[in-house]
């Protein structure tokens, strides 16, 4: 919950109301009147001293929980969650961490999985990773084998089998590694292979590992020889890539996974060519998007001390690259753009619209206040950048069976 700032109490009504509310919530709860002592504590909330009440929190959250709106406690305990690993308060944030276990598998056993969109019936997990290791090369590989350089071009996608992979990022000292669960494939280089960017690292194989290589172009190929395929490796794409990036958006992280992951299933795909004008400044335009692959140019008038370039008609130019989002004010009725994008190259854009978006806002109003404020910075801050952690800590574990 963003606790809106126009709902903040005046300072006359401050002193008497903070022990007011709360003897009232009591007398609910005592009284069992939880969607009254909802309402109450979301009123307390409101103060600045208040806002922060980890205590007061839990309680909204608890209220909410046994009113039967699990989306909304979701969203209240991760909020929490967040800020007692903040703290590195591990024992708190495990108690949390233990009723949000127990609130989402409640919410799995009422509501199935949500299927994508699609024609056809994708295949399974395991039907999928069997079809990818009987398209793909077998490898068997000793420690200190280098699996690709940084830089070099993603013309494979690999599935481990045993054994694990180093991952040298050049930012940083020490390797990330990749290992493989039991009953599981882990997947290598898929960010490479969804975004179409150069390799961002030096793959090492640390001990003896075997692997699966699949090339690039026999996927596509096999996309458009086989409808299931296709839609298979498009839940691949939501789940081990468009996903774990949503997460690391600030309007989206505190989104519960479940609600994050039906969200990011309404998004469709959209590709262009060079040199068109997706959005064009001053329009109506009710959509947002995330860059999947290829590069966009994000034009706007104002000079700002920022990393934009002269692009040589006086406006100032950006360049959007995979993972970015961009026109999240297209969400909202009646936003007008500020900026104008343009593609570069050929682009794979993966786009959520307006009409789509709606009823996920029904019953969270905060993330409404939270894209306004957003869509209300100047023009050139406006491109949503996420935060590059998720790189390497995504989920990369497919079953086999």
């Amino acid at each position: 919950m963003i606790w809106s700032t126009s709902l903040i109490p005046s300072e006359e009504e401050h002193s008497v109301s903070i022990p007011k509310l709360l003897r009232q919530v009591r007398k609910a709860i005592s009284q069992e009147n939880y969607p009254e002592a909802e309402m109450l504590y979301e009123k307390i909330l409101q103060f600045p001293e208040m806002a922060d009440d980890l205590d007061i929190r839990v309680r909204y959250a608890s209220c909410t929980e046994k009113n039967g709106n699990r989306d909304q406690a979701i969203d209240a305990y991760c909020e929490v969650l967040k800020i007692y690993q903040e703290r590195d308060e591990k024992g708190a944030a495990a108690s949390i961490e233990k009723i949000l276990e127990g609130l989402r598998s409640k919410i799995e056993e009422i509501q199935p999985e949500p299927a994508l969109e699609t024609d056809v019936e994708p295949l399974s997990d395991a039907e999928l990773m069997k079809r990818l290791c009987d398209m793909g090369e077998y490898r068997s590989l000793r420690a200190g084998d280098i699996l690709c350089r940084e830089g070099e071009m993603p013309d494979s996608l690999w599935l481990l089998r045993s054994g694990s992979i180093m991952v040298h990022l050049p930012e940083y000292d020490e390797p990330d590694i990749i290992e493989v669960k039991e009953g599981h494939l882990a997947l290598v280089g898929e960010l490479g292979f969804f975004t179409d960017q150069r390799r961002a690292a030096d793959l090492e194989v640390a001990t003896e590992a075997e692997l699966f290589e699949i090339k690039t172009a026999d996927i596509r190929h096999q996309k458009e020889q086989e409808p299931a395929f296709k839609a298979a490796m498009k839940r691949l794409l939501y789940e081990r890539w468009a996903e774990p990036v949503l997460t690391r958006h600030t309007v989206f992280e505190r989104v519960n996974d479940i609600d994050r992951m039906r969200l990011m299933r309404t998004f469709d795909r959209v590709t262009l060519g060079p040199g068109e004008v997706l959005i064009e400044a001053g329009e109506e335009h009710s959509y947002a998007y995330m860059l999947q692959s290829g590069c966009m140019f994000f034009m706007h008038s104002k000079d700002h001390l920022d990393d934009s370039a002269d692009s040589g008609d006086g406006s100032m130019m950006t360049s959007i690259f995979p993972a970015d989002m961009v026109h999240l004010g297209g969400l909202l009725a009646g936003y007008k753009s500020e900026y104008r994008v343009v593609t570069a190259t050929p682009v794979k854009l993966l786009r959520l619209s307006q009409q789509d978006f709606e009823p996920f806002t029904l019953r969270r109003p905060w993330i409404i206040q939270a894209i306004l404020q957003f869509s209300r910075r100047p023009a050139h801050l406006q491109l949503m950048k996420p935060d590059d952690d998720y790189l390497w800590k995504a989920d990369r574990h497919v079953k086999t069976h």
